[in-house]
């Protein structure tokens, strides 16, 4: 699960629609809680308004900037490709172009929000102009901008919406429910009504229902048409989706011409689970309930790693199920900690005699062992948020660059790299490591 600006999610300033024909504004205004709210985009006639996947690069952009410890002046690096990951794109010469436009897109619009931008620490609510990013940089080969698999890209956020975050106006958003949705103008709307869930005043409050105005929604999903019948019918392949994914329970529709009404039912304390995952767990046994347990408690690529686990320390016969398969995976993604980590496939350990507290903390693997089990992508991946966590704005773009390519390529040891880098910290010799770090760029190896 991750998380989503509030501000960000109630307002919907992404289109939701796939495609736009040349649309370079729009204007919305409306009434809420006695405030007269009006928003407005203004977008470079080459680029239109953001819509369809700019929802799923800026929601990837606000997971960046949290995972990032949410730095106050909303600076973030990160490569081409680890972005793409984040956004759901697949890895190909269309989702490349695709993500530097939507970046673009992002950068130059420019937003206006009239009384509805909320300071919730001092329960206030602003008036707030930005661009969603407001500088970007990247790195890319010859002259033509193209991103490619080296592309770096550093880039820094609104200032409102990194205050609100910072005053912790967020929701959790389950993006891999989101990402598996067929449709960008479905997972806008999802994203949508699931922030419209929560009390702007009140963010700890949530309804199961939601009673609103077919005219006033077309603006709240900034579809640009007036009719009716042509509002109903864009969102008739979302709401159905929706429905059939178990997200709502119904949507109901009352009224004629513009007095409609569209009525939502939410399912209550939905969880999505992904369907690739739910086979795998089916395969041993595992019951749709137990498994949407366990895909509300931990991320899909830890519960992918211990089902291939799982499977291999059966395949191999190093564990043998005692009641059934079912017990025994769950207990094996449940209890990682009782699994030796020296080899692979792992052998199972006893658990620790004494009487553990609920408060112990549980054993956790070493940033090396770690290191083992991610993919080359990841490894650079990580490799980029520490140094940006620990050298923050000390390396230029070109720089991380190198060293996210020596990362991804095997050139370097992360673990070694991440080590000397928080004990140069430690010790207050960052000068020598950064002189170090640049004199290796161009070096076949570093430590």
């Amino acid at each position: 699960m991750r998380i989503d600006d509030l501000n960000w999610g109630r307002l919907n300033l992404i289109s939701a629609v796939d495609q736009v024909d040349g649309q370079r504004s729009w204007n919305v205004e409306f009434q809420h809680g006695g405030r007269q709210v009006r928003v407005s985009c203004r977008a470079l006639p080459e680029l239109c308004v953001p819509h369809g996947v700019d929802n799923d690069v800026s929601s990837a952009l606000i997971d960046l900037l949290d995972s990032s410890g949410l730095p106050e002046d909303g600076l973030v690096t990160v490569s081409a490709s680890a972005l793409m990951s984040l956004a759901g794109f697949h890895r190909n010469g269309r989702y490349w172009a695709m993500l530097r436009e939507s970046l673009d897109r992002l950068h130059t619009t420019s937003f206006e929000v009239s009384g509805g931008w909320r300071d919730h620490p001092n329960r206030r609510w602003i008036t707030a102009k930005f661009h969603f990013i407001e500088n970007l940089e990247y790195t890319h080969q010859g002259e033509s901008g193209s991103f490619d698999e080296r592309t770096m890209i550093q880039l820094q956020l609104a200032k409102p919406l990194v205050a609100s975050m910072l005053s912790g106006y967020t929701k959790p958003l389950n993006m891999s429910f989101m990402h598996s949705l067929s449709r960008p103008r479905t997972r806008i709307l999802f994203r949508l009504l699931d922030a419209m869930r929560y009390d702007p005043e009140n963010p700890e409050a949530t309804v199961d229902a939601l009673d609103v105005g077919l005219v006033e929604w077309a603006d709240q999903c900034k579809i640009s048409s007036v009719r009716p019948d042509t509002v109903r019918r864009a969102l008739q392949s979302p709401h159905e989706e929706l429905i059939r994914r178990g997200y709502l329970q119904a949507v109901t529709i009352s009224g004629r011409g513009r007095n409609q009404r569209l009525f939502y039912e939410f399912t209550p304390d939905f969880s999505s689970i992904n369907p690739v995952l739910l086979t795998r767990l089916r395969r041993h046994g595992v019951t749709d309930g137990v498994a949407r347990g366990l895909a509300r408690t931990y991320a899909l690529a830890v519960l992918n790693t211990r089902i291939d686990l799982f499977e291999a320390l059966v395949r191999n016969g190093q564990l043998t199920p005692k009641k059934s398969a079912a017990a025994a995976l769950v207990h094996l993604i449940k209890n990682p900690d009782q699994y030796s980590a020296e080899t692979l496939p792992l052998r199972p350990v006893p658990a620790p005699a004494r009487r553990v507290s609920k408060s112990d903390p549980a054993p956790s693997p070493s940033v090396s062992e770690l290191l083992t089990t991610m993919s080359p992508e990841e490894r650079g991946a990580h490799l980029i948020r520490q140094l940006n966590l620990l050298l923050r704005g000390k390396l230029t773009t070109l720089e991380l660059d190198a060293l996210h390519t020596k990362a991804v390529n095997g050139e370097l040891d992360v673990a070694e790299v991440c080590a000397a880098v928080l004990k140069a910290k430690t010790a207050n010799q960052v000068p020598a490591l950064l002189a170090h770090l640049r004199a290796s760029v161009h070096q076949a190896e570093l430590f």
